[in-house]
């Protein structure tokens, strides 16, 4: 599918046609973004077309690194990380391992190993030679289960989750609605207010010792497992943008 703004109206165009659409219900995820899909979210922006979340929002987290530049300049308690530009820089990353490391922007568990010693490290070190991005690595949290917390508009609803493996929020296996905790509900709520978001979640992972750590911000989050009233809540928001 191809974008198109002529006259100032937006268009997306496939093998079917053109559409000239009245709002847009963004859900590109699980993915390496491309640079076409930021130059989309920039026309969105420029048409006025009503997005959900808007484009502007959407720009903000577009990048795993904004993203997390976001959470530390909100003092949220994100998972402290190092991060280099190549990966010629790969020896300067080492940590105490276990660690963690993640390639570029993907989502949804690919692009990222968990390393557990040397030998281990080296032979990524050669496989990883050949991309050509930023490189992550961080500490790793041995979780006893990982929190969403997901707001939509003024409501927060929370889901307990434990995942196949070591990824979180990759392949789960159990969940479980619980009630959303006062502390964690103004957090989400700081950042859905910051970023202007009519939908965000939050993945809190949780040691075994209570300790608790933001993963990542999603503003394009699942709603697996959630009850039918959050489909409400968002159908309504896309409703009162459409009357806009």
């Amino acid at each position: 599918m191809e974008c198109i703004v002529k006259d100032s109206s937006l268009y997306f165009i496939d093998a079917d046609g053109a559409c000239k659409p009245d709002v847009i219900f963004w859900r590109l995820g699980a993915v390496n973004p491309e640079a076409k899909h930021r130059s989309i979210l920039e026309l969105i922006d420029y048409s006025g077309i009503p997005c959900v979340n808007s484009a502007s929002t959407l720009l903000m987290g577009y990048d795993r690194l904004s993203m997390l530049n976001r959470l530390k300049k909100l003092g949220l308690p994100v998972i402290g990380f190092n991060v280099a530009t190549g990966t010629d820089q790969l020896k300067n990353l080492e940590m105490q391992f276990p660690f963690v490391i993640k390639v570029g922007n993907h989502h949804g568990g690919y692009g990222k190993s968990l390393v557990t010693g040397e030998e281990q490290w080296e032979e990524l070190k050669d496989l990883l030679f050949i991309h050509h991005d930023y490189v992550t690595t961080e500490q790793f949290i041995d979780y006893r289960y990982d929190i969403r917390y997901l707001a939509v508009h003024d409501k927060v609803w929370a889901m307990k989750r434990k995942g196949r493996y070591w990824k979180a929020n990759s392949l789960t296996r159990k969940y479980q609605l619980m009630e959303p905790e006062e502390e964690w509900i103004g957090k989400v709520k700081q950042l859905q207010e910051n970023i202007e978001a009519d939908i965000v979640a939050i993945d809190v992972l949780e040691t075994e010792n209570g300790e608790r750590f933001i993963l990542e911000y999603n503003d394009i989050p699942g709603l697996s497992g959630f009850p039918e009233t959050v489909k409400i809540e968002l159908s309504e928001i896309i409703k009162n943008k459409l009357k806009q």
